[in-house]
């Protein structure tokens, strides 16, 4: 069973994640290193995560991205696998539930966007939920990154067929 969408909803759901799988794959780990700091919430964790899960998380959601838009122009519609897609999607959501609720420390400024919004009570809940989102992050971009590689080119007849 080709993995194809067949009615234009699910086309443009695969073309859209394809096409913005590029710019996420760097505004994701921005996100997440400071994206607290537009909602006033900054501290020690901005230039760790700066240092170390930003580059990473940029590093493999990049090599991902290049070979999703690469196999997406090649296939007649432009688009990833719906698998793909959704995989992409989940990652978008995980991360940004994990930048919206990590917690940073060691300044008055501290906090997450969450306790920003909320009020500093719900801070612990923050650090509750901000672990698993992160886990889930980290696991949902490694198994995009090995979707993407993983991936066959369509053969060209198969494409053919797929227009008409």
């Amino acid at each position: 069973m080709p993995d194809r969408p067949s009615s234009a909803v699910p086309r443009i759901f695969t073309a859209v994640l394809a096409g913005v799988s590029l710019p996420m794959a760097l505004l994701v780990p921005l996100w997440i290193t400071a994206g607290r700091m537009l909602f006033g919430v900054e501290g020690h964790l901005v230039s760790i995560f700066a240092l170390t899960a930003g580059p990473v998380l940029a590093v493999l959601m990049l090599a991902a991205a290049v070979k999703i838009t690469a196999a997406a122009a090649a296939r007649r519609p432009f688009g990833a696998p719906l698998k793909t897609s959704l995989l992409l999607l989940a990652n978008y959501v995980l991360a940004g539930a994990f930048g919206f609720f990590v917690p940073d420390f060691g300044t008055p400024q501290a906090g997450s966007v969450f306790s920003a919004l909320a009020g500093p009570e719900v801070l612990g809940y923050s650090a509750a939920l901000a672990n698993p989102f992160g886990i889930a992050t980290l696991m949902v971009t490694v198994a995009v990154l090995v979707t993407a590689l993983r991936a066959r080119p369509e053969p060209a007849g198969r494409q053919q067929a797929a227009r008409l």
